[in-house]
């Protein structure tokens, strides 16, 4: 049975072959090379974001795309840290139980403050939605907005619309990467956002740092994988404060009202 207007049946095979892929290389590939099979498995498990994507929105990138039609930075950093954090995990389970003799593969500990850089991460996805609500609620100063679509339209060569103060894009091939970096709302969606700018660094950094780390534990492969590497307080509360300052900044009003 097909579910959604996009979703076909080799999105269905495809899915089916990347989960046969991501056993088949915890099978094989991990006793021999622990990091490769960490790679390989967070390869796989991103073309199943991609599959999956392109399923249920006929895009590759729709899993970035919100309501407005516009790539979402918020989306973009929870689906780099669940790739990570989940990959991670996966391969660690599969390495105790197809390389160690534990007796519980699946009791792998995570650090207090990887549930607490997640949930910082998953706070900013939902609270970001409910700051926009309250501006859509609000009138935008038509000559305002007038003078923001001028300037999007003579940049893209696409006219958008607008909800109340925040601006809209009518089509999902609308999205740009562009959208990350940009404002919101009729007084600023033409203009570049350093709030946005400043969390999507912090981000990458954290990411990387994050998957460095993992690579390092792979690499040495101890004989079970008993926990997965620690953060510092101090990379867990520098990406508090760019939540914070990226929050507060969506929630300050930055466009006139009629």
């Amino acid at each position: 049975m097909e579910n959604g207007s996009n979703w076909k049946c080799v999105h269905t095979a495809a899915l089916w072959v990347l989960i046969a892929l991501i056993l088949l290389t915890g099978w094989l590939l991990t006793p021999v090379s622990g990091i490769w099979a960490w790679i390989l498995i967070a390869v796989f498990m991103g073309l199943v974001f991609i599959i999956v994507s392109m399923g249920v929105t006929g895009s590759a990138s729709g899993l970035l795309i919100d309501t407005r039609n516009k790539m979402s930075l918020s989306r973009f950093q929870m689906t780099l840290w669940t790739l990570v954090v989940l990959s991670g995990y996966l391969a660690a389970a599969m390495a105790n139980i197809f390389k160690s003799s534990r007796g519980d593969p699946l009791a792998i500990a995570l650090d207090p403050q990887l549930w607490i850089l997640m949930g910082i991460s998953t706070a900013s996805m939902v609270g970001s939605p409910l700051i926009k609500n309250t501006k859509e609620a609000k009138q935008p100063d038509e000559q305002q907005k007038t003078d923001t679509i001028s300037l999007l339209s003579a940049k893209t060569g696409i006219a958008p619309d607008t909800r109340g103060l925040i601006v809209v894009n009518t089509k999902p091939e609308h999205a740009s990467w562009s959208d990350m970096f940009s404002g919101e709302e009729t007084g600023n969606a033409a203009f570049l956002d350093l709030a946005k700018v400043q969390m999507f660094f912090f981000t990458i950094i954290l990411v990387l740092s994050y998957a460095v780390a993992l690579g390092k534990m792979f690499y040495k492969m101890p004989n079970a994988i008993t926990d997965l590497p620690a953060l510092s307080a101090g990379m867990v509360t520098l990406l508090g404060i760019s939540h914070a300052g990226y929050l507060t900044q969506k929630g300050i009003p930055h466009s006139q009202t009629s």
